[in-house]
């Protein structure tokens, strides 16, 4: 039990100085020999958890998918409006990329990876259409609001968040969020009912 402890500790430190390292120089200059320094363990330790770089950042993908997950998760179970779940959600996403280096570096890592990229933003479009059909079922939204456009249009919005960020770091503040909340809220429900909203 104590080696599986162990053994656990030591592959979440590789994978914390993994996403570190890729944040930082990008999944070609990143060396394993950097990483290894940063999770204070030697290379063999190193490629018993993870056999080269490549799965190293697939690990670090798969962690960032998980959180991204779960958040989505919390969003579709939350009580309330389902809107208001979609819009904490997206501040949840942007936090998570300011304050999660995993889920910084696995987004990061996704945008070169082969369909990679595609598969996560058909999950996050499928996740938003289902808080839009909640909140259409609630009568939360115009009526006859086309869900799939709208879900298509918060998606790109998001990647667009995401994509830009590298540059403007203050993209994915709460402001920032809230900003585009105010400008898109308006498209999806009755301007007499955005004022319920918490942007």
């Amino acid at each position: 039990m104590v080696k599986q402890e162990r053994a656990g500790r030591t592959r979440q430190a590789v994978l914390l100085a993994a996403a570190d390292t890729f944040a930082d120089a990008g999944f070609e200059s990143a060396s394993l020999v950097d990483i290894s320094r940063r999770a204070g363990v030697s290379k063999g330790a190193l490629y018993f958890h993870f056999v080269s770089k490549q799965a190293l950042a697939d690990g670090v993908r798969a962690a960032a998918a998980r959180e991204i997950g779960s958040a989505a998760l919390r969003a579709r179970r939350a009580a309330g409006p389902a809107l208001q779940g979609l819009i904490d959600f997206s501040h949840e996403l942007a936090r998570l990329l300011r304050e999660d280096v995993v889920v910084r570096a696995g987004v990061q890592l996704g945008r070169g990876a082969r369909g990679g990229a595609a598969a996560a933003w058909q999950s996050l479009t499928a996740v938003f259409r289902r808080l839009l059909d909640r909140a259409a079922a609630a009568g939360e939204l115009h009526p006859g609001l086309d869900r799939r456009q709208a879900a298509e249009l918060l998606t790109t919005l998001a990647a667009g968040l995401v994509l830009l960020a590298p540059e403007d770091a203050h993209r994915l503040r709460p402001e920032a969020v809230r900003t585009l909340w105010a400008t898109a809220l308006p498209a999806l429900v009755p301007l007499d009912r955005c004022a319920a909203y918490r942007a």
